[in-house]
């Protein structure tokens, strides 16, 4: 006989705030043994970045909402489009709001009023036996995530990841900037 438990139905501090927000900001990020500075444009859940890498000036625009993300390299005029989970550091908000979340307190980084929210994803069931990975993401009460330290998965593989942003300005942002402006190749 198979029993079915219903899990207790999320405490509504417990849900992740959506990102509403459009903003600019100062964002570092290390990841995969990288520390990486660049300029960071939200609105809502698009998400532009900025960045140079082995001096090529990238541009990553991250469309959860076509499962697309355009990376340009802005000197040799080129474009690449991926799918977002392949392009996107953390997984789209749409994926975090489904995860096990706990609120655990109330703070203020960078001037900000921010939640700090653990998220937990419990492996797959073929590797049942891992240890859940762990995310802690301080949010602030219009989505921003000022703070994310923890791991992700990275095509099954665990990497450690730590984003920090700074500077916060919130302001309208023309949609056009979320549009890749190179053309892709035929």
């Amino acid at each position: 006989m198979v029993v079915l438990v219903a899990a207790a139905p999320a405490r509504a501090s417990d849900i992740l705030p959506a990102p509403e927000a459009s903003y600019s900001a100062d964002t570092l990020v290390r990841y995969a043994g990288e520390t990486l500075e660049m300029k960071t444009l939200n609105r809502g859940s698009w998400e532009r970045q900025e960045f140079v890498l082995d001096d090529q000036t990238q541009v990553a625009i991250l469309r959860p909402d076509r499962n697309r993300a355009y990376v340009m390299f802005v000197e040799s005029r080129q474009l690449f489009e991926l799918p977002y989970a392949e392009a996107a550091l953390l997984p789209a908000f749409a994926v975090l709001r489904g995860l096990e979340t706990e609120k655990l307190s109330d703070l203020t980084i960078e001037g900000e009023a921010v939640g700090h929210f653990q998220v937990t994803r419990m492996p797959e069931e073929e590797a049942a036996e891992e240890d859940p990975v762990v995310l802690d993401l301080w949010i602030t009460p219009d989505g921003i995530i000022m703070k994310a330290e923890g791991e992700i998965l990275v095509d099954g593989y665990r990497e450690p990841l730590q984003l920090l942003r700074k500077n916060i300005r919130r302001q309208e942002l023309d949609p056009d900037i979320f549009e890749p402006s190179l053309a892709l190749e035929p």
